[in-house]
């Protein structure tokens, strides 16, 4: 019999339930997560340290605890008897944690009025940003593209008013032209210019009614609060709820995101959002600003370009890597390995002159499979590039090679430390060998 173990105790007295939540707040209200890799994001355990709060009250502690268990109810409950406190100062954080269980339950309409009465009671609050992140997510479910466009493409502040003029001084009069000469009372008026004359109509047939021009979409009032000026984040989270339907009008916005320098950390995320796409003209964008973006947005858009299906993309990463500096160069190297491509990780292991770059590609070229490659490039090779190529060998566990070129080597030090990898590598045909060579007893 099977005996299972449960930690029945109360969400409030288990280990860590209520500090994971609030962990989890801080990083909701630090990044917009929906547009960003999860790769990008900080380890909880590692880099995130809570930012100092008061102590939660007890219903707003309780509200926590239902959350952490998923009971959204009772979690609704609680919250709304936080609000209905007066004394209660964590007001602002009950209105999210009320949005976002609302949500969960189902609710949301009564989510968005929660949102907006955070925006506008508490327009200061920490969390008003994450709130702003939750509207866009519920807009994606309800397909409500209208408050998408709104945020990603938000409405320019008002032009201040000008200025009044101050009163012109007086100027001398300044004597007019006669008027000209009217025509003789006897001149006839010029003839009216000629139309077409219309065409005839079948008799019972009405005249067409003129055409209604398209009446222009309602800004989403229920939605947005008055003059709404979403920061980047949330703009490109927008975009990235819209890509799918919309890619031909969002790719060029997110490429002029991606191409502005002065944001590095934007411009990556639109790169990330670009490749959710997997359009041609998605792909295309990448590579435009694999080639001319900010060093940092280089790296992540070859990073991204690697992921995309399709055989063009090895000679649109080769494409990158002539024009590339040395870390851009690596990040090439790393993709090409990520697509086992070995015929790209030769020709760089071959033509390139940056040492490390070299290096990368030569012990890329063994993960990726290429021992045979690696055993040719070792015979013509320098000394300084024979030990990446063993190293290369060793990933690639090609104990053949090894074995071969430990025989052609007459280096002592290379010699020794390509024995060293085969009794690492520990396999029959090694330990067999090495017994020859006597260096296992």
């Amino acid at each position: 019999m099977v005996l299972e173990v449960r930690d029945v105790r109360p969400a409030a007295k288990r280990p860590g339930a209520r500090a994971l939540l609030r962990t989890s707040a801080v990083l909701l209200a630090l990044l917009c997560t929906s547009a960003w890799p999860a790769s990008a994001l900080p380890s909880p355990a590692l880099s995130v340290s809570p930012l100092p709060a008061p102590a939660d009250s007890a219903r707003l502690g309780r509200a926590k605890d239902y959350i952490a268990d998923e009971q959204w109810v009772r979690a609704i409950a609680e919250l709304r008897a936080v609000l209905a406190d007066p004394k209660e100062k964590a007001k602002d954080e009950a209105l999210y944690w009320l949005a976002h269980s609302l949500n969960q339950s189902g609710d949301a309409a009564a989510a968005i009025t929660a949102i907006r009465r955070l925006e506008r009671e508490y327009p200061a609050s920490l969390w008003v940003k994450p709130a702003g992140s939750l509207r866009l997510d519920i807009a994606v479910h309800l397909q409500r593209s209208d408050v998408l466009w709104a945020t990603a493409v938000p409405l320019p502040p008002p032009a201040p008013p000008t200025p009044a003029l101050p009163p012109a001084a007086a100027t001398p009069a300044v004597a007019l032209a006669p008027p000209p000469p009217r025509p003789a009372a006897s001149a006839a008026p010029p003839p009216p210019p000629a139309m077409a004359p219309a065409a005839p109509r079948a008799p019972g047939v009405a005249r067409p009614a003129p055409p209604v021009p398209p009446a222009p979409p309602a800004p989403p009032g229920a939605w947005l609060p008055e003059a709404y000026r979403p920061d980047m984040d949330l703009r490109i989270q927008a975009l990235g709820g819209l890509i799918r339907t919309d890619a031909v009008r969002v790719i060029p916005i997110l490429r002029s995101i991606a191409l502005d320098p002065s944001d590095t950390r934007e411009a990556s995320r639109a790169v990330f959002v670009l490749a959710q796409s997997g359009t041609p003209e998605a792909r295309e964008t990448v590579v435009q600003v694999a080639q001319l973006a900010a060093e940092p947005v280089r790296i992540a858009a070859v990073r991204e370009l690697g992921r995309f299906g399709g055989p063009e993309i090895p000679a649109e990463l080769m494409q990158v890597y002539t024009t590339a500096n040395s870390p851009v160069k690596l990040q090439v190297v790393s993709a090409l390995g990520e697509r086992l491509d070995r015929g790209a990780l030769l020709k760089i292991a071959e033509v390139e002159t940056d040492a490390h770059v070299k290096a990368r590609a030569f012990v890329t070229l063994g993960q990726a499979g290429g021992g045979a490659q690696l055993r040719t490039l070792y015979t013509r090779a320098r000394r300084d590039d024979k030990r990446p190529i063993i190293l290369g060998l060793f990933n690639a566990r090609a104990e053949d090679d090894l074995m071969w070129i430990a025989d052609q080597e007459t280096d002592p030090e290379l010699r020794a430390e390509i024995l060293l990898r085969l009794r690492l590598l520990g396999t029959p045909k090694a330990r067999e060998y090495l017994q020859k060579e006597g260096r296992i007893r």
